[in-house]
């Protein structure tokens, strides 16, 4: 047939306003490859594992949940363990690695996985390693820095920046104090240490908005929304916002526009959700039937909606990750 009946522009709209309009959970942690002894005695550990029961069948059973759930895409996010700065690995302070080809091969078998790389910008062979699981299909990149050892300021990170630029993967990086795997100081985790990756062009997703978890910590909320009406190429996931605290950041956020315009979701899971944190906000019946919900992402999905996060923050990841 001749091209001109074809109306490729249109076509390619079409699957634009498709891809924009799926629901999409940038931030899931499944179960590591190794494990320290010195993790597995924390108590946020033994609360995941009663929850979930943290063994290798833990992963079929996200990817079952993915499978009926809501949720149209999920990135499973792989871990990489502590370094130091001369590129050695820092063994004793590694609490938890997810190999990066054990997530890739995971994401590649499943149509809504999505392969979420994470590897430590000190490493001797960063940029090589990093441009091997773009080919992989690793649509992000995830840090830790208070569990990793990363000081996102370090000009030892700016050539890693500069390849994350160049091939269009977003940094998903952990901001505001951590808890589960806290290894390092929580200075590391501070939002304005990722100034140096956006002015290199590297989109940036900090990883709960710098937002508090406890009313005793540091938080990093205004540092965030200064950024984010700054600076055009940062923004910021919701994951584990459905807790108390959190859940007055989120009014906050989403009462400007020029804040919820710059959010993405993620559930952290197999962090939990706590829909009674909304009461007030949210209809007490609404909130009976969000804490009936069997599958835990729908579970972090419905809460998040019934708190009126906007669609577009559902869907947004589509347009932000690296996706071919």
């Amino acid at each position: 047939m001749h091209a001109r009946f074809f109306n490729f522009p249109a076509v390619q709209q079409m699957e634009e306003r498709q891809t924009s309009a799926m629901i999409c959970d940038i931030h899931v942690h499944i179960a590591g490859n190794w494990i320290a002894p010195a993790f597995r005695n924390r108590l946020l550990f033994r609360l995941f594992a009663c929850q979930f029961g943290l063994s290798p069948n833990l992963n079929e059973q996200i990817l079952t949940w993915l499978e009926t759930s809501e949720i149209d895409r999920a990135v499973l996010l792989a871990f990489d363990g502590a370094y130091r700065r001369d590129g050695s690995h820092d063994e004793a302070n590694t609490l938890v690695v997810t190999e990066n080809d054990f997530v890739a091969g995971i994401a590649a078998s499943h149509r809504k996985a999505l392969f979420g790389a994470s590897v430590h910008p000190y490493r001797r062979d960063a940029l090589q390693e990093t441009e091997r699981l773009i080919e992989r299909g690793a649509v992000l990149m995830k840090w830790l820095p208070g569990a990793q050892n990363i000081q996102p300021d370090d000009p030892i990170c700016f050539p890693y920046y500069e390849m994350l630029a160049r091939y269009r993967v977003p940094l998903l990086c952990h901001t505001g104090a951590e808890h589960a795997l806290k290894r390092f100081p929580n200075t590391l985790n501070d939002p304005k240490r990722l100034i140096p990756a956006l002015e290199r062009g590297v989109t940036v997703i900090a990883a709960h908005c710098g937002a508090r978890m406890m009313l005793h910590e540091k938080c990093y909320l205004r540092d965030w929304c200064e950024m984010a009406v700054k600076y055009a190429n940062f923004y910021g996931d919701i994951s584990a916002f459905g807790l108390p605290v959190r859940a007055w950041a989120l009014r906050k956020l989403l009462a400007k526009p020029e804040f919820a315009e710059k959010l993405v979701y993620g559930s952290d899971f197999p962090a939990p959700v706590f829909p009674w944190s909304f009461l007030g906000r949210v209809r007490l019946r609404r909130i009976r039937e969000i804490r009936r919900i069997q599958n835990p992402f729908d579970r972090a999905f419905q809460l998040m909606k019934a708190a009126g996060v906007p669609d577009a923050v559902f869907s947004r990841a589509m347009t932000l990750l690296r996706i071919e």
